[in-house]
């Protein structure tokens, strides 16, 4: 199937600088990028390796005004052959401008990658970035030729790497569902580990790529320092999350030694979100153990029971938020001994302030497949209780009903064989 590029603009001469460039007529696939280069050797060398790179070709879509282009993107997504790549001129009258196109497309398929291209300096590099948030670059005309062919070409692989993830992640989620934790973990540390590393790179290489080809103007250098350090951040976290996920698959289901401290710092890894929270959610941990107490535990399991409890926790107050404008959401984590200091079993509580459950439910909520959010999975109770079982420890779920909240309760011992 082709790979479908987006081109809007008011200027019909520029649409036919698009269509030489990419070597296209209007909803022609081809195999080959093409690019305005006076040397032979060189075009041949380069539509050798474009065509390397995307033996699907390619497939020019173009629009002269904001409104045409919105429409173009809806039929293509009705059809299943979804725009890929949006390259988007922000002047156009007398229609919308480019950056109100490009949210009302971001708004049909957020998954599209978008490129604004301009001449003035109507919007600045940090107010589009606001508005779009993530996929999104910021080209000034007059343009080069191989910049615009290497970002259709980058952006191309991009979003097909984006529709990997969410295949693994579905096909993870399937497995899980089937009680198959081996299966699982392995697919986890076999196919994601290597996509995020990728990320890494790719967050890095775009910054050189940046720094190499665009002149900042004076007055945009501090949102542009601050937009290069958000990708670094990001980046940072990708790097602490491949090193999690490589220390769950090196250490599997297997009983393990590790402190509490351990636990914590695992946890808050694998969930960088949680350092990320919007002022009115929040989120808390509170820990009554000596930060180097011991467990003797199935590592993995423990921290895919406590990670499941927290995201289900956190999707009930978004939720609650979404349907009440001004609630402020409240999750809380606490670690401590049972019953008394001597005690040989853990507590771990976790509570919030979200949706709730109905009390018919609050027995169907350890079972397989049961969610009461209309696209969940119902596999994240269903890990508590296979570690629970596990361990021989106990599980409790309650809620006052809708809309009063929840609190998990895992009781469990610190310690269990080795053998």
């Amino acid at each position: 199937m082709p790979h479908k590029i987006l081109v809007v603009d008011d200027d019909v001469r520029q649409i036919e600088a698009y269509k030489s460039l990419f070597k296209l007529d209007d909803n022609q696939p081809v195999n080959t990028l093409g690019s305005f280069f006076s040397d032979t050797e060189h075009q041949e060398e380069n539509d050798t390796h474009s065509s390397a790179l995307l033996l699907g070709g390619l497939q020019l879509v173009t629009a002269l005004q904001g409104e045409e282009a919105i429409e173009k993107v809806s039929a293509s997504l009705a059809e299943e052959k979804p725009i890929k790549v949006a390259f988007i001129d922000v002047r156009m009258p007398p229609g919308m401008n480019g950056l109100d196109a490009a949210k009302k497309i971001r708004e049909i398929d957020p998954r599209v990658y978008i490129v604004m291209v301009t001449a003035y300096s109507d919007f600045d590099l940090f107010e589009i970035t606001q508005s779009l948030q993530e996929n999104v670059l910021f080209v000034r005309k007059p343009f080069q030729s191989e910049e615009i062919e290497q970002m259709a070409l980058n952006f191309v692989r991009a979003w097909d790497k984006d529709r990997y993830i969410e295949q693994i992640t579905q096909t993870l989620g399937h497995k899980v569902k089937q009680n198959l934790f081996e299966a699982s973990m392995y697919e986890v540390s076999n196919s994601l580990l290597a996509i995020l590393a990728d990320n890494v790179n790719a967050q890095a290489g775009l910054i050189s790529y940046l720094n190499k080809e665009f002149d900042v103007l004076p007055e945009q250098r501090s949102a542009y320092k601050q937009i290069t350090q958000t990708i670094f951040g990001e980046a940072q976290l990708l790097s602490q999350m491949v090193s999690s996920l490589q220390r769950l698959s090196m250490s599997s289901d297997k009983v393990m030694v590790f402190s509490v401290k351990d636990l914590v710092n695992y946890i808050l890894s694998l969930m960088p979100e949680l350092n990320a929270l919007p002022e009115h959610i929040e989120f808390e941990i509170e820990c009554h153990l000596d930060q180097e107490v011991s467990f003797q535990l199935p590592y993995s399991c423990l921290i895919l029971a406590i990670s499941s409890v927290i995201r289900n926790a956190l999707d009930s107050v978004f939720a609650k938020a979404l349907k009440r404008p001004g609630f402020k959401g409240k999750v809380r984590l606490v670690i401590e001994k049972a019953n008394h200091s001597e005690s040989k079993f853990v507590t771990i509580r976790l509570s919030d302030n979200g949706l709730g459950v109905n009390e018919p439910d609050l027995k169907k909520v350890f079972k397989e497949g049961y969610s009461s959010k209309k696209e969940g999975s119902g596999v994240g109770l269903t890990l508590v209780q296979q570690f629970i079982d596990r361990v021989s420890g106990d599980v409790l779920f309650d809620s006052a009903g809708r809309d009063q909240g929840a609190e998990v309760v895992l009781h469990f011992p610190f310690r269990v064989d080795m053998a």
